[in-house]
């Protein structure tokens, strides 16, 4: 398994064309061939200390797709959000080999995990190839802000019945990620399910993990006056870093003393992001709420001061 020596980030690439990602006929005819090629519309490979994602993480549609090169930071004034366009050095030893098993494992972990676990495991390849996965299930859903706010109680969120008294809740996804391990609990799953992986015909093992309820991922969708508003908040107490394919033009503005990235689209869509620090606690919300065009500027940064109080 991969590792960032460094740092330990979830990094994002925002883009479905990632440059260096190999998606090619090879790839694509393998995983058929497999039986693995009915993914939707991205797929995302979890490892234990850094999250990756090709495609839409957070997103409904590529409109969702660009902030602005710049930084964020949390009450301490460290570094907790990081825009920085793609190099293939993000992704070191990205083989085709590398991506189709990543496909397989997440495959796995959406057909064997129920909403909201988690799992390792352990995708051999040929001769001594081989990585582990950290996979998830599918997330939990919500119809109703209610049952919503009740779920995420303590943890610093807030969930609103309607934005500015014209915009209905209509359902939310959540996603809890896994405790992380240490690098010698790591080495120990790895070699233990590497040893089980080889000795099985399916060429995988599979060991579930437990799942923190302090690291979580969820979009919000509210609707009314025919516009779509997305509520997409991360909380976490690690960076997130985002990989951009192309030069963006978001704007960093101060909102109420609040340093945020807003955006303008080429749809007439509009985003702003911007960091909660959560009271007494080393954790915080990284928040992104992106409008349909019909949504002013005005009202988006009211919605951003809303989520702020």
């Amino acid at each position: 398994m991969d590792h960032d020596n460094n740092q330990d980030l979830k990094t994002i690439f925002n883009h479905i064309n990632v440059p260096g990602i190999d998606v090619t006929k090879s790839v694509m005819n393998q995983l058929e061939e497999d039986k693995m090629n009915n993914r939707g519309k991205f797929f995302a490979k979890y490892k234990i200390s850094t999250l990756v994602i090709i495609g839409s993480l957070l997103v409904a549609s590529s409109a969702f797709a660009a902030a602005h090169l710049s930084t964020l930071t949390n009450s301490k004034g460290d570094v907790v959000y990081e825009e920085k366009k793609f190099e293939k050095s993000a992704i070191p030893n990205n083989t085709k080999g590398k991506q189709v098993r990543s496909l397989k494992a997440n495959r796995l972990g959406q057909d064997l995990l129920k909403p909201g676990q988690a799992a390792a495991i352990y995708m051999a390849g040929d001769n001594s190839e081989g990585e582990l996965h950290v996979v998830r299930g599918s997330r939990l859903e919500f119809s109703d802000s209610a049952s919503l706010r009740n779920e995420l109680k303590g943890s610093g969120a807030r969930t609103f019945d309607k934005l500015q008294d014209k915009y209905d809740f209509v359902g939310s996804s959540l996603s809890y990620y896994p405790n992380q391990l240490s690098d010698q609990e790591e080495a120990a799953l790895t070699d233990q399910l590497e040893q089980e992986a080889r000795n099985s015909k399916q060429q995988y093992a599979m060991k579930m993990l437990d799942v923190s309820k302090e690291n979580w991922s969820m979009i919000a969708r509210y609707k009314g006056e025919g516009q779509t508003i997305l509520v997409q908040p991360i909380r976490t107490n690690n960076m997130l870093r985002i990989h951009l394919a192309e030069e963006p033009t978001a704007k960093t503005i101060t909102v109420d003393g609040v340093e945020m990235l807003y955006s303008e689209y080429e749809s007439g869509s509009k985003g702003v992001r911007f960091i909660y620090n959560i009271p007494n606690s080393d954790f915080h919300i990284n928040y992104y709420i992106e409008a349909t065009k019909g949504v002013t500027k005005d009202e988006l940064l009211a919605m951003a001061k809303a989520y702020l109080q």
